[in-house]
């Protein structure tokens, strides 16, 4: 109950400040709010990746920091193509030769040059995926892209609050044990209901002008990919020996144990979006 009550706390505080970012602030004011969760969850992925070793932390996450300037800047290459690809090609050579550079403890030199160049990738893009959602516009409506990004947010953490209640409720065999011994496929189910629902609740409270069927389709499928996030993350945690990727929200742990859901839905409702999947003249 003591934790319950610490996670409302910090939710009061956190829910109304993103939503003034998102509405009444330009676009690159949200933004900036994503560049420095980013900061944050890519010190807590090198922090796992490359423990013990503070120099390499500092550099990952300024990789990090790089890729994700520039796939905003570009809009995910709508403004320039090449550059998004040569930063993306020049990922695993950088990781190399930063290691080369530091090879620390040899028979772990892989590993750690394999999370130098996948770090950015996992961190870096997938919030700048939820900064360029907050950019997109349809001439003659107002807080459209601010709109997509709370139905991100709602795939992630309606799934997420679903899936909870349903696994505690339901129970019944499980998911992932391996990976995520609480997870069952009840609680999976639970929280695909619980990202349909947040699809419907946009279409009918703040977001008109998303189509309710594509919608809860895109949202559906956003939220399964969430489900993968998450799992990918415990798996992440798992293999390090770590309970929580940071202590920065107190009783959520860290900025990348809240939003490995939301890494994996925000790519897919960017790109749907671009797409035309989710019928909205972009």
């Amino acid at each position: 109950m003591k934790n319950l009550t610490v996670r409302l706390l910090t939710a009061a505080i956190a829910v109304p400040l993103i939503l003034a970012l998102l509405y009444l602030c330009p676009w690159w004011g949200f933004a900036s709010l994503a560049g420095a969760a980013m900061i944050v969850a890519a010190l807590e992925f090198f922090g796992m990746t490359h423990a013990g070793d503070r120099s390499s932390q500092l550099v990952g996450t300024a990789i990090t920091a790089a890729l994700f300037a520039v796939l905003v800047w570009t809009d995910f290459g709508r403004r320039s193509a090449g550059l998004v690809i040569v930063s993306l090609v020049a990922l695993a050579p950088v990781a190399l030769v930063v290691t080369l550079v530091r090879p620390g403890d040899v028979t772990t030199s892989l590993v750690r040059m394999a999370s130098l160049a996948l770090g950015p990738a996992y961190v870096g893009s997938s919030l700048a995926a939820i900064a360029c959602i907050r950019r997109l516009e349809v001439p003659g409506h107002h807080h459209v892209g601010a709109g997509l990004v709370l139905l991100s947010l709602m795939a992630a953490w309606f799934g997420d609050t679903g899936g909870y209640f349903a696994g505690r409720g339901i129970g019944g065999p499980k998911l992932y044990p391996t990976v995520s011994p609480n997870k069952t496929w009840a609680g999976a189910v639970g929280g695909l209901a619980g990202s349909g629902l947040g699809a419907a609740f946009a279409h009918f409270v703040y977001l008109p002008e998303l189509p309710l069927v594509r919608g809860l389709a895109v949202a559906v499928v956003a939220g399964a990919l969430g489900q993968i996030g998450d799992l990918c993350e415990s798996l992440l945690k798992r293999s390090t020996g770590v309970k929580d990727s940071g202590g920065i929200l107190p009783g959520h742990g860290g900025i990348l144990d809240r939003v490995d859901a939301l890494l994996f839905v925000a790519l897919a409702v960017y790109g749907a979006a671009r797409a035309g999947w989710l019928g909205l003249p972009l």
